[in-house]
């Protein structure tokens, strides 16, 4: 697991586990959730150009820090084979974040039932 996802009073944290802490230089991220837009599964993305990389590790199948595209800003912290959680954002330091963690879908699913 790459990160622990969870929502509590109105927050949106994300922890990073393990050595991916280190590898992303985050120790957490806290987001209000009247910041997230919504929250996805995109299994496609990990295909793509994730842009330019400011902060953080890129290996082969593993992403994990800041990265600028086209004027957007995102956090990723997945590896290559997990179900990329995609959390959109406004108003926030990153424009969304791409991450990976067990249970996609529930969280998913929490994400969006607890947005406004």
């Amino acid at each position: 697991m790459e990160n622990k996802i969870e929502i509590t009073n109105q927050m949106l944290i994300v922890i990073p586990q393990g050595l991916d802490k280190i590898a992303s230089f985050k120790s957490k991220l806290e987001i209000p959730l009247q910041n997230v837009v919504g929250a996805s599964i995109d299994v496609g993305i990990l295909n793509e150009n994730k842009g330019f990389r400011n902060l953080g590790t890129a290996l082969p199948g593993y992403w994990a820090g800041s990265y600028d595209k086209n004027g957007e800003k995102s956090f990723f912290n997945i590896k290559k084979g997990a179900k990329p959680i995609v959390i959109q954002l406004r108003n926030e330091k990153f424009n969304r974040l791409i991450l990976g963690a067990d249970n996609a879908e529930k969280i998913v699913d929490a994400i969006n039932n607890n947005i406004k």
